[in-house]
């Protein structure tokens, strides 16, 4: 009786086992099939059903490669904006991809764009992705605390110059990646403008006085927000109020 519940369930892990595999295993075709098909409409010119494709698998699986070809895909379409914002969000998530990098700067110079400048602490937060900044934050935190304090307190002696030391290069380690998050939270007011003409006001009302009309794929930094109006820095433009449907910021896949 025994050995047959036991070759019951060992069977029945099996097959519940196989199930899985089947059903990841046709989600994997799934998503392939999906971006061959992005693919394979953007090589035949179809554009806008690229981009459709493209958005519908950084809706399931958001990456730097996706968020390119995206772009690319926006951009053969005539939409500089979401282009631009795009290629923008890929090296958010991945700072070294050369591909969106060229294409943002080629982008730019063919629309006549100018580049937001960075400060200083935030041209070193682009020296790794966004999200690793905060997880080595609080490695060197522990790092530091571990090395300075819990180490000597376990190793029953006082502190020894090479933990000293060492716990020295985690704080060093711990300043930098501070510095990089803080980079990180400041860049996330930057955005861009999502549709061209867009009215850069003078004060935050819909009958406000223009000051400008802000083309496509303009960047933006918001300083503050007033009800549906955020207060921004253009890169050509200066400051004034924009609608908050106008723009979209880099660092928020969702908005």
């Amino acid at each position: 009786m025994l050995i047959r519940s036991a070759f019951f369930l060992r069977s029945l892990a099996l097959l519940s086992a196989g199930v899985i595999w089947l059903a990841s295993a046709s989600a994997a075709r799934g998503e392939t099939n999906d971006f061959e098909r992005a693919c394979s409409a953007y090589d035949t010119r179809d554009f806008a059903g690229a981009a459709q494709l493209f958005g519908d698998e950084i809706k399931r699986a958001p990456s730097a490669e996706a968020w390119r070809n995206l772009g690319n895909a926006k951009w053969q379409a005539g939409h500089p904006g979401p282009a631009i914002l795009a290629w923008e969000r890929a090296l958010w998530i991945n700072p070294y991809d050369a591909d969106a990098a060229a294409s943002l700067r080629f982008a730019r110079q063919s629309a006549q764009l100018a580049e937001l400048p960075l400060r200083w602490w935030e041209t070193f937060s682009t020296c790794l992705p966004a999200n690793a900044w905060a997880w080595l934050a609080v490695g060197s935190l522990w790092l530091t605390i571990a090395l300075g304090f819990v180490l000597p307190i376990i190793l029953g002696r006082r502190r020894t110059a090479w933990t000293q030391s060492l716990a020295a290069i985690a704080f060093g380690g711990l300043l930098l990646t501070i510095t990089g998050a803080a980079g990180i939270h400041t860049r996330t007011a930057l955005g861009v403008v999502w549709s061209g003409g867009t009215p850069l006001l003078q004060v935050p009302t819909h009958h406000a006085q223009t000051l400008a009309r802000l083309p496509a794929g303009e960047a933006i930094h918001s300083r503050y927000r007033r009800g549906n109006y955020f207060f921004v820095r253009t890169s050509s433009a200066g400051s004034g109020w924009v609608e908050e449907t106008r723009l979209r910021f880099i660092s928020s896949p969702g908005h």
